[in-house]
């Protein structure tokens, strides 16, 4: 577009005519409308109209070669992501669909109650110790050890918790020094015992199935590398981890012989139990899936009875309230029998042979029914022998079994006489 360069007032417009004059003003506002409309648009683009009679100009010009139009989105997404907090498992956005997808499964199965995530969760468990790194930090603990020790003794000598200055005083160290003892071997008994903790998850492993849960195994052993923390000794001439061991499974074997059963068993039998169940697993090896008691007696190396008699200590109480039936809601408690209540054909046939026995003592003298009654516990279900029957009565034990032995004498002459003589041969 070119524009016509403006008319000053001083000059004269020559050769145009007067009926003319209307329309031409017209034409030139509307040519100054557009004209107004192109500069603001081109404005908007950022092209500059001095260089628009150029038309190389949008080319050659290196400053709007450089110019580009940045987004505000991306500033948006980063702020809102640094106030969200930071999610457990950061997944990087890559260009690889495969690998993004495997990524996303592995977030998918992630399960934030898994045991072993939660114990082994803090950065410091997945750093090992070297020697000289241990070696500084058992020499801060018994530090630690040392400052608690003295602590100890005033609390005794005082009969109350002593103060910083007093406990100060009596180590000869300063207050400001004495607290950062304190913290420097609280850090470094943290620290060693956190560095430890994927071999007390090594160690609970193998004693899975035995009664605890793996959380319970988990906290037993740390309970045990603790008491390792207080037990080890520099000159023992080996590694921490050497020395924990022990400790950290006697721990596990400890809470597994108290806690496993609700009888506890003694030690020996689950001795007992480990060896018939390594027999069984090195029977099932050889290749005999269905071993017999026998073959599994021979390779622990006891008795077939010994084997029998271990199987039934070691039996699992079962609760009452245990459902039977997966499907129902059917208990042991609902079919199991109360042997406190009678059978009712029981009791009846109870009730006619006390009947029948007060028929039968019928026959006999005062004393004799007395003594019957006395010396089978017919009275209190309490039987009582001839001596304490002879005081009772006055005699001697002699004839408190004569007078018993004929008794039962007319009780068979009586059992005859009925028709009974099947009953009159039991009794003596």
């Amino acid at each position: 577009m070119t524009v016509q360069p403006i008319l000053s007032k001083e000059e004269k417009v020559t050769g145009v005519e007067p009926q003319n004059v209307v329309s031409l003003a017209g034409k030139a506002f509307s040519a100054s409308r557009e004209a107004a409309l192109i500069a603001e648009s081109t404005k908007l683009l950022g092209v500059n109209l001095d260089d628009s009679h150029n038309p190389r100009g949008l080319v050659n010009n290196p400053i709007q070669d450089k110019r580009t139009v940045r987004s505000t989105r991306l500033l948006e997404r980063k702020t809102k992501r640094r106030r969200l907090p930071k999610s457990n498992l950061e997944v990087q956005e890559n260009n690889h669909p495969g690998r993004s997808e495997g990524q996303r499964k592995i977030g998918e199965g992630f399960d934030p109650n898994d045991p072993l995530r939660l114990f082994l969760g803090e950065p410091e468990t997945r750093k090992l110790l070297t020697a000289k790194e241990e070696s500084e930090l058992i020499v801060k603990i018994q530090e630690l050890m040392r400052l608690e020790e003295v602590k100890g003794q005033l609390q005794t000598q005082f009969s109350r918790e002593p103060t910083l200055s007093e406990w100060a005083d009596a180590v000869g160290l300063s207050c400001q020094t004495l607290q950062s003892h304190l913290q420097c071997g609280k850090r470094s008994r943290e620290k060693l015992i956190y560095a430890n903790f994927r071999m007390v998850v090594h160690i609970a492993k193998q004693y899975q199935g035995r009664g605890l849960s793996l959380q319970d195994l988990l906290q037993e052993g740390s309970m045990g590398l603790m008491r390792t923390v207080e037990k080890f000794k520099p000159q023992a001439g080996c590694r921490f981890a050497t020395y924990a061991y022990w400790w950290i499974r006697q721990a596990i074997r400890k809470a597994i012989f108290q806690h496993s059963r609700t009888i506890r068993l003694p030690e020996n039998v689950y001795g007992l139990l480990s060896k018939v169940k390594e027999a069984k697993t090195l029977c099932i090896q050889r290749g005999n899936h269905h071993p017999v008691k026998e073959e599994i007696a021979a390779t622990a190396g006891i008795t077939v009875e010994k084997l029998d008699k271990l199987l039934f200590t070691a039996r699992m109480p079962l609760s009452m309230q245990q459902p039977i039936w997966m499907d129902q809601d059917t208990t042991f408690q609902e079919i199991t029998a109360d042997a406190r209540v009678e059978v009712p054909d029981v009791s009846v046939a109870k009730q006619l042979m006390r009947q029948h026995v007060r028929n039968l003592l019928s026959v006999l003298s005062p004393k004799e029914r007395k003594i019957i009654r006395l010396r089978f516990g017919i009275e209190n279900d309490k039987q009582k022998s001839l001596s304490e029957i002879g005081t009772i009565f006055g005699l001697s034990k002699e004839r408190v079994r004569q007078l018993e032995s004929r008794a039962l004498y007319k009780l068979k002459q009586c059992l005859d006489s009925q028709g009974l003589e099947a009953y009159a041969d039991m009794i003596i």
